[in-house]
């Protein structure tokens, strides 16, 4: 059986199979979508997380992509990370279940210099530019969010969710502005995705620095791994 068809057979609950979602009104995003906007049961979630880790090994071939790690942020590094040695991650208490509501920090914030906030880097005077961690598979694209009532709340504001295969894990990119690249879109690691934004519900007002919030994930259960050893660790 091929592949295409055992991930159809995987996910008849969905009603679709992920290579017909091409306008995201199902698949992985619609799964997505109902986590974060607090639509799904612990039960049903759980159950949920492991058919797509299995359908999404089985549709994705990993020797077909790499694993080579890119810093997300081009013309930054380790430094530019919050906190001092990575301290910002902090992890405890978080379920990706808990979606829009979740607890903890399970993610590094990059930052760039933005003292006027108007988005722009200001060593460059032009939007930073996120890019991909690694070679991977466009999976969830929001870019609607407006601090009005209904999309303030959604703590991410515009993001990408990318699934990379040969890592077997989630990249969530937050708080951007212009996104580059479409739903179901392969992309190269260390290519252009987005242009940081200040969206989001903590990152829009101006208490907040510019900054983007990154986020590494195990595909099998959705827990939160430390991006900052694996930065550290690259040339």
């Amino acid at each position: 059986m091929c592949r295409l068809a055992v991930l159809c057979l995987l996910l008849i609950t969905h009603g679709r199979c992920l290579a017909d979602d091409t306008h995201g009104s199902g698949g992985w995003q619609q799964f997505e979508r109902r986590v974060r906007d607090g639509e799904m049961s612990l039960a049903d979630g759980r159950a949920q997380i492991s058919h797509w880790a299995e359908a999404l090994e089985q549709l994705y071939d990993s020797e077909r992509f790499g694993r080579r790690i890119f810093f997300p942020l081009r013309g930054h590094g380790v430094p530019s990370i919050g906190g001092k040695n990575g301290e910002g991650y902090q992890p405890g208490g978080y379920e990706f279940l808990g979606g829009n509501r979740h607890k903890g920090h399970p993610a590094q914030d990059i930052f760039i210099r933005d003292r006027n906030q108007d988005g722009l880097d200001d060593r460059t005077g032009r939007p930073a530019e996120v890019l991909a961690l690694a070679d991977g598979v466009v999976l969830s694209v929001f870019e609607e969010w407006a601090p009005d009532e209904a999309h303030r709340h959604i703590r991410g504001g515009n993001y990408v969710w990318i699934y990379h295969p040969a890592l077997e894990i989630f990249s969530y990119y937050a708080h951007l502005q212009d996104i580059r690249v479409g739903l179901g879109e392969n992309v190269r690691g260390g290519s252009l995705i987005a242009a940081l934004g200040r969206t989001g519900t903590n990152a829009y007002p101006a208490r907040s620095p510019t900054h983007l919030h990154f986020m590494l994930l195990r595909a099998r259960d959705m827990t939160p791994i430390d991006a900052y050893p694996l930065f550290a660790a690259s040339p």
